[in-house]
């Protein structure tokens, strides 16, 4: 039997031509002889539609489309199977998530999602758990389909569908990526094939929305375990191949590149369904922004990024020195434009109002937000997209200036910690050397005061990032990570200093995805926060 599977990028709300790309791939399919196309969920309203979804009209027209599919668009015999969403609303207004079965100018709903997810978006906002799956046969297989989000469910999903004794189970899927998701779906994916007997289909949407970062990687798995046909991570693709034919290998799995490519895909995806074709970045000569250039060049080319270098009285020369240097690997075109004058005239104005009062780090924020101030007029001039460059293991404790690096129209890099920073970087290089080894070798410095180093203020990146995986991704007790080696003092003021920075990360730009605690999605403080991390001992204060 000839199977298509269309790993699709398409665009949350451009209905029409989401119809008309599964329609053109349908159509190639068929001159291929395929029996069966297969279309990820959502792949008519183009992916996770939020709000939309409880517009009356946004569902109509999903609808429409799905009309024009059965009767206009000439597939005849062509079996097609599309992740849908239910015209009628039921309890709450609430939809239903569905798969359709387009055959002879006829469509008919064979399944709908049982488990409801809201780790990342609001499954329960927006649709009725229904979960059924019908039963069909195309050519002389029984096939049924279940939709899944993430490893649990399917595992769960899988299970019940086999009690149908079919001979192939099809998993559909909208599912970001996150670091390690590949390996563990296909493990998945090989066991359950095995266990129950039966041949797996995976087709997972491709591209990128508002930072989550669908990373495709479908596939199908024989009974036995082995692959038929696996399709290409992060990349857009049509692939037709035989059940019957022989089995493909696994590549190697790098979770670095895998991190890599979905930062690129992240940003052009973003820049592309919105509608920046350009950007602009303050580029420091540090490895935060070196990497973020590095991924800018890839996703967008380098003739539509600009680097701004704005060095103050405290920028050094070898800073200077590097920022030009990559740049010019890079070939970007790079700008200029001293901060010092404006810094002065600024503080100057400050004169009275500070008049008597010590110095601190308001300099410091200001010459930060000085520097925003330019990208920003940059990028209202021109159009272009202003990248920040800040890093998780910064906004984890608030080591940024609100209204200064903080700001930007996306975050490249917001979901890696610095140690990530370090690798992405480094296996860029292995592709081509274009960030500088010097940039990547030197203590990391804000260079806002003489010889300042992020260590003054901050645990070594090292020892921060394991305290932060340690909270959020081990979610270890006060105790166990004291346990584990951290001091008492050291774990007390990172524990602070993120408590205290969560009105930074609530105003915070949209960033790629790339773990499973991101601070845009996942992990939320209250701002009013009374709440002192310690060990719990059980003793209670008498009044």
């Amino acid at each position: 039997m000839k199977i298509a599977l269309g790993q699709v990028n398409q665009v949350v709300g451009d209905i029409v031509n989401n119809r008309r790309k599964i329609v053109n791939c349908v159509r190639a399919a068929k001159k291929q002889n395929s029996d069966l196309v297969i279309f990820p969920e959502f792949a008519m309203v183009g992916g996770y539609a939020d709000d939309l979804l409880l517009n009356k009209d946004f569902i109509d027209k999903n609808y429409e489309n799905i009309e024009i599919i059965t009767t206009r668009s000439n597939l005849e015999d062509m079996c097609t199977l599309i992740g849908t969403v239910s015209n009628d609303k039921f309890e709450n207004n609430r939809i239903i998530n569905t798969v359709s079965l387009f055959t002879k100018n006829t469509m008919a709903v064979v399944a709908s999602k049982d488990i409801l997810d809201d780790s990342d978006f609001k499954d329960s906002k927006y649709f009725k758990r229904s979960g059924f799956s019908n039963v069909f046969k195309i050519k002389d297989k029984n096939f049924t389909c279940v939709m899944s989000d993430d490893a649990d469910s399917m595992l769960k999903n899988i299970e019940k569908a086999s009690w149908l004794g079919v001979d192939v189970i099809a998993v559909f899927s909208c599912s970001p990526y996150y670091k390690g998701k590949t390996l563990k779906t296909r493990e998945i994916l090989k066991q359950s094939a095995k266990e129950h007997n039966v041949d797996i289909i995976y087709i997972n949407m491709v591209g990128a929305q508002d930072g989550f970062v669908f990373d495709g990687g479908s596939t199908y798995v024989s009974k036995d375990g082995k692959f038929k046909a696996i399709l290409k991570s992060f990349e857009e693709e049509l692939l037709v191949f035989d059940t019957d034919g022989s089995d493909v290998a696994e590549e190697e799995i790098s979770i670095v590149k895998e991190m890599y490519n979905a930062s690129v895909l992240g940003l052009k995806d973003y820049c592309w369904k919105n509608g920046f074709k350009k950007c602009v970045l303050g580029v420091s000569g540090g490895i935060d922004s070196g990497l973020t250039l590095a991924i800018a060049v890839d996703a967008l080319g380098r003739e539509n990024v600009l680097g701004v270098t704005m060095p103050s009285q405290y920028t050094s020369n070898e800073t200077m020195q590097y920022a030009t240097e990559i740049c010019k690997r890079f070939q970007v075109k790079m700008q200029t434009i001293p901060i010092s004058d404006m810094y002065h005239v600024y503080l100057k104005n400050f004169d009275k109002i500070f008049e008597g009062t010590n110095k601190d780090s308001t300099g410091e924020n200001l010459q930060a937000r000085i520097r925003s101030n330019i990208l920003m007029s940059i990028s209202n001039k021109f159009g272009y997209l202003p990248l920040c460059t800040c890093n998780k293991s910064e906004d984890a404790v608030g080591y940024s200036t609100l209204y200064g690096d903080a700001t930007g129209g996306y975050s490249v890099i917001s979901d890696l910690l610095k140690k990530d920073v370090y690798l992405l970087a480094q296996y860029r290089n292995t592709l081509s050397e274009v960030i500088p080894k010097e940039i990547i070798e030197r203590a990391p410095t804000a260079e806002l005061r003489e010889n300042q180093k992020d260590s003054d203020s901050l645990p070594e990146y090292d020892i921060l990032d394991d305290i932060l995986e340690k909270i959020f991704d081990k979610n270890m007790t006060y105790k166990e990570i004291i346990d584990s080696g951290v001091t008492i003092d050291t774990l007390d003021k990172v524990s602070k200093l993120i408590f205290t920075s969560e009105y930074k990360r609530r105003q915070a730009p949209i960033g790629t995805k790339i773990t499973k605690t991101t601070f845009i999605k996942n992990i939320q403080f209250p701002i009013t926060n009374g709440y002192t991390w310690k060990q719990t001992t059980g003793d209670i204060d008498n009044d």
